[in-house]
């Protein structure tokens, strides 16, 4: 008699515990992000053909500020949302966007008078002689698109 007793009191007691881990676990959990979008400033170094971060990682809805300074002059591409800045050569320049959609996208910068000529002496120099020229490589026009890096947007 005293072991039915001590199997029914251990089954109580197992099952009450795994009562209370499952309602912990459910309903107590807090979410490890804002469920809210947020609103972030990322500094961003241009130096050369290289952005610093390489990837800049976001999540849906975030307002997004990325203060970006740059060695060169020219104009800053946001592939996808087709967003463009012209960014001063050694002047930190505000670029704000709403991250709507998600995914992987190119970032670019075409630069701008003798920065574009500059730029064609190294690596990725072949694009500038392969037909951008007429873009315009003078002061205010287009010269060659150099890859940068990427914004990643993570669905919330």
């Amino acid at each position: 008699m005293k072991i039915k007793t001590l199997q029914l009191l251990l089954s109580i007691t197992v099952l009450s515990a795994a009562a209370l881990l499952a309602a912990a676990c459910s309903s107590g959990e807090q979410p490890s992000e804002p469920e809210e979008p947020q609103e972030i400033t990322i500094p961003v170094k241009v130096d050369g053909a290289s952005l610093h971060p390489e990837t800049i990682r976001v999540t849906q809805g975030d307002m997004v500020t990325l203060r970006i300074e740059s060695e060169r002059t020219g104009q800053f591409h946001l592939h996808g949302y087709d967003l463009e800045k012209s960014i001063p050569a050694g002047e930190a320049t505000d670029f704000f966007f709403t991250a709507d959609a998600t995914g992987r996208y190119r970032i670019t910068m075409h630069y701008f008078g003798d920065d574009a000529e500059a730029e064609g002496d190294g690596e990725g120099g072949d694009h500038h002689d392969a037909g951008k020229e007429e873009d315009g490589g003078g002061v205010g026009g287009a010269g060659e698109e150099t890859d940068l890096g990427y914004l990643e947007v993570n669905p919330r």
